[in-house]
């Protein structure tokens, strides 16, 4: 090139200066310097030169697993920490000479990625960070010792100590220290604990076109023959048997079809359409039409009050009164489908494209017609049964009339209770039990001399009302699989705007747990024991000692109702509309 310097050879005994803009310097030793300098010393450049990578090319190649450890690669990965409890004090780390890497602070080279192995147990680092040994050289910083020094790292992060035999067995008697092995060794049993190697793998039933072909014998035999053997075996079974093969639905015809259709076959027709639950996400059973419908709007179904139109797919009876879909009532103009119970089963059986979750039917509500206001949560067991709790709240006063107690706890519209209950609420003292409750609250006592002096005065909160061993205790059903609990608590009231003792009142609160059951259909026996569908249902046989209140409270918090649960109905009464002390 023109106009270029030529370069001309440096002296031995000059020094290239550094510039603050970059620490490179060129190596510029004599000859025999490498043997005198030490080879762990680095360069100042952030890459190694050409001609050390082609000189340690030349004098190592790439090691192996069996060279470096003596151990198979399977054995590294199978026990990641043989090579640390290897005998070898001092065993070579070789390293890839064309890899990239920086100078540290000691000189020594230091790569951005273990590129190394390591099989030295006195190595100053962690298995995780070794030292970095040089082929060739004279291990300066191995240290003397045996014992590793204590590391740095956590317990989690460290290699497992070597066993040792004393640490195993007693050197004075020759028994284990450990007593879980010994106390195995006890109970050991040659014939009875002893484990067939050969592990037997479950035959796989495989289509062998060798073996003859069972349709031809199936044929063989004449539909009159079939249609009598049907004659033998339930509606259901003939559906079974029909729906094994083409085959058997050719020798049947129809005939297990006009069985399901025959309302005596009700139930069968039922159980036979319910099995294919699985196998159907983006439709839901009717049980007026007794089949699977389309879902309108899957995944985004919302419980909405008894007097909106909410179908939930598309039926042809959706809005005949003549066949109303099973429902159960919640409280004064809310009601809960059984269409939502199995969407919520169905999510947590199979998934969400199959329901809704439990939370999303969650909700708080104020009747717009009484004092009352609700709120109600749900939750799915372990064993798939669907819980449902109801809160209900009304403040209330002292000295209240018998008229006065029945215009709150009773709707004007059917004489149902605005709480929640279930069909059972009139047999027994369920709607005594609030009564007497009402009568623990102290009325305020009226001063007639001085009564503007009290006027005046300011009112003072009254306190937690106890109550007696009537109104105390929790109540269930012994029809259904219901509990109630009445209790006397101080509130607050946010609607009063000011911040004296009128904020605060007494409040009437009612809670309900019911189970409803796994959700499959409405002739489940906790379904329709709480309908009154189901006459033989004996919740505290059925339920146990466990209660249904317990059971869903443990769900969401670690405490439950202290009180002890007693019958509703003592004296197994029948109430109608015409005996019994329920209004």
């Amino acid at each position: 090139m023109f106009g270029m310097r030529p370069s001309t050879p440096k002296e031995p005994g000059t020094r290239k200066k550094l510039s603050k803009k970059s620490s490179r310097m060129e190596l510029t030793a004599k000859p025999g310097a490498d043997d005198a300098a030490d080879r762990r010393r680095q360069d100042s450049g952030s890459f190694s030169s050409q001609h050390s990578v082609e000189r340690a090319r030349q004098h190592a190649a790439p090691p192996t697993y069996e060279d470096v450890t003596g151990y198979a690669p399977h054995v590294f990965r199978d026990d990641p920490y043989t090579a640390l409890r290897s005998e070898s004090s001092a065993m070579p780390v070789f390293m890839q000479s064309d890899a990239e890497y920086r100078r540290n602070s000691e000189g020594l080279q230091q790569f951005a990625a273990p590129l190394y192995h390591t099989t030295t147990a006195n190595s100053a680092r962690t298995g995780s960070l070794p030292q970095i040994y040089h082929p060739g050289t004279d291990n300066r910083y191995q240290q003397s010792s045996s014992r590793p020094p204590p590391s740095k790292l956590s317990k989690a992060h460290r290699a497992p100590a070597p066993v040792r035999q004393e640490d195993i067995l007693d050197k004075d008697t020759g028994e284990r220290k450990d007593l879980t092995d010994m106390m195995h060794a006890f109970t050991y049993n040659d014939a009875l604990d002893s484990v067939d190697e050969v592990s037997h793998a479950p035959e796989e039933v495989y289509y062998d076109p060798d073996k003859p072909d069972g349709t031809a014998m199936l044929g063989a035999v004449s539909p009159e023959i079939w249609l009598h053997v049907a004659e033998y075996l339930s509606a259901i079974d003939v559906a079974h048997l029909s729906s094994t093969c083409r085959t058997m639905f050719a020798r049947l015809g129809r005939q297990p079809y006009k069985l399901l259709l025959d309302p005596v076959n009700r139930p069968h027709r039922l159980n036979f359409l319910l099995a294919m639950d699985h196998k159907l996400p983006r439709h839901l059973f009717c049980f007026p039409c007794a089949q699977w419908h389309l879902r309108i709007q899957p995944g985004f179904e919302t419980l909405k009050p008894h007097n909106v139109l909410n179908p939930l797919f598309e039926c042809p009876n959706f809005t005949n009164n003549l066949l109303p879909p099973p429902r159960i009532r919640i409280s004064e103009g809310r009601t809960l489908p059984f269409a939502f119970v199995q969407l919520v089963r169905r999510h947590w059986a199979f998934g969400h494209e199959y329901g809704v979750s439990h939370e999303s039917l969650a909700r708080r509500w104020k009747d717009p017609y009484s004092p009352w206001s609700h709120e109600s949560k749900y939750h799915v067991t372990d064993k798939g049964h669907v819980l449902m709790r109801v809160k209900s709240q009304a403040y209330v006063e002292g000295g209240m009339t018998m008229a006065g107690k029945r215009m709150l706890l009773f709707s004007r519209d059917d004489y149902t209770p605005y709480f929640s209950v279930c069909s059972h609420w009139k047999n027994g003292v369920l709607t005594s039990v609030p009564k007497c409750a009402l009568d623990h609250i102290p009325v305020p006592e009226v001063n007639v001399v001085s009564n503007i002096k009290d006027r005046l005065a300011p009112r003072k909160a009254v306190g937690n009302v106890p109550t007696c061993q009537k109104c105390r205790p929790m109540r269930r059903c012994p029809e259904c699989p219901t509990e109630y609990l009445f209790e006397l608590k101080m509130v607050e009231d946010k609607s009063v705007k000011s911040n004296g003792a009128e904020r605060f009142k007494q409040a009437l609160v009612v809670t309900r747990w019911s189970d409803l059951g796994p959700g499959r259909s409405p002739v489940d026996k906790e379904w329709s024991a709480i309908t009154g569908e189901n006459e033989e249902y004996d919740s505290f046989e059925e339920i146990g000692r466990r209660a249904v209140s317990g059971i869903f409270e443990a769900a969401f918090t670690d405490t439950t109702p202290g009180q002890r649960i007693i019958t509703m109905n003592p004296q197994k009464v029948k109430a109608n509309e015409i005996g019994g002390d329920w209004y």
